[in-house]
């Protein structure tokens, strides 16, 4: 049954109700879920890229005012204000803004695009005001991802608070950077390669693996059900991404794997491989379609980065293409039969 996004929820909702009232079963309830199938209309659509555009001009305008023109270092510099004063400033910015932001989410809970494209104003505010407290504490280098951290946790926070999903992809986005300037500034040989014996894509494969994990052992919990799914699938896509390029380079330094050639590198290759089809395996078994389609994405580039390592220098480059064209035609063909199917 194909409903609008707003009598897909309501009737979502009727049915949790009625399993936790134990009027239906479990199996019941997820086979009347599943015959809820939302579509979304033409001002749906225009709404979603109209978001789209407003976040994407808000982070282009913020950034060419304060990276580009310095405005807030001059005016900081004119009236003689200290750094931890500008940090101030825009800490109560922010909290302006998610005052602002809770009184638009309790007056027009309706309006959820044009919510969630506001709060990216708090995320750019938040930046601002831990950047410049950071630089009035005279942090070095060597804390600047402890300093990042600190903007996810308060990422997180908000999010929590505002119930907004935009925060929280922010709050992950920074998690990652964190992650990757503190190991960058604690790694102690000569070229900043290896922490704790792994180089950067090794250690970045552990941090996705962990937020797999956490998400996971988070999926019970009621504050997180909102965000698990989209955690779950982030996670999922930065561990496949960071395990791809360390297939490609292996544990190794640049200068190490520029001066070997790539077939050393095989079981990386296989590693990523058995890895991928692991995880394919498994979202079939619970059914998990976006799981699926996302292991099977990741397949093709595997696919394809392993043709450009092994023989691009020896076959015919318009086999290639030609190949690559028959499969994306392909996937374009079965997506067509899936959309037909379900309209």
């Amino acid at each position: 049954m194909r409903v609008n996004k707003k009598e897909s929820k309501l009737l979502k909702e009727a049915i949790e109700e009625w399993e936790n009232n134990a009027l239906i079963d479990k199996t019941t309830a997820q086979k009347l879920r599943d015959t809820v199938s939302p579509y979304r209309s033409e001002f749906d659509t225009i709404a979603f890229y109209a978001a789209i555009a407003a976040v994407s001009c808000a982070i282009l305008a913020f950034g060419a005012l304060v990276l580009d023109e310095k405005w807030i270092e001059r005016i900081r510099k004119y009236f003689a204000f200290s750094e931890f004063a500008i940090g101030l400033a825009f800490a109560l910015c922010s909290g302006l803004l998610i005052w602002i932001a809770r009184r638009r989410n309790r007056k027009y809970p309706y309006a959820s695009l044009a919510n969630e494209s506001f709060t990216i104003l708090i995320a750019l505010t938040l930046g601002v005001s831990v950047t410049y407290f950071s630089k009035s504490l005279s942090i070095s280098t060597d804390y600047y991802g402890i300093a990042i951290f600190i903007t996810a946790v308060l990422y997180g926070i908000v999010a929590f608070y505002l119930n907004t999903k935009l925060l929280w992809c922010c709050a992950l986005l920074a998690l990652i950077s964190s992650w990757g300037a503190q190991t960058y500034a604690w790694s102690q040989d000569t070229y900043k390669t290896y922490f704790l014996g792994m180089n950067y894509p090794l250690r970045m494969t552990f941090l996705g693996a962990a937020m797999v994990g956490c998400s996971w052992l988070l999926r019970q919990q009621p504050y997180f059900k909102k965000y698990y799914s989209f955690t779950w699938h982030f996670s999922w896509i930065f561990l496949f991404t960071s395990a791809l390029f360390l297939s490609v380079s292996g544990n190794l330094s640049y200068e190490v794997w520029s001066a070997i050639r790539q077939g050393k590198l095989f079981m990386w290759a296989i590693a990523y491989t058995v890895l991928l089809i692991i995880v394919l395996a498994y979202a079939i078994r619970n059914k998990e379609e976006t799981l699926r389609d996302i292991t099977i994405i990741f397949f093709l580039l595997n696919i394809y980065t392993r043709y450009f390592e092994y023989f691009w220098n020896r076959t015919n480059k318009g086999l290639f293409f030609a190949l690559l064209a028959i499969s994306f035609w392909l996937i374009s063909k079965k997506a067509e039969q899936l959309r037909k199917k379900l309209s």
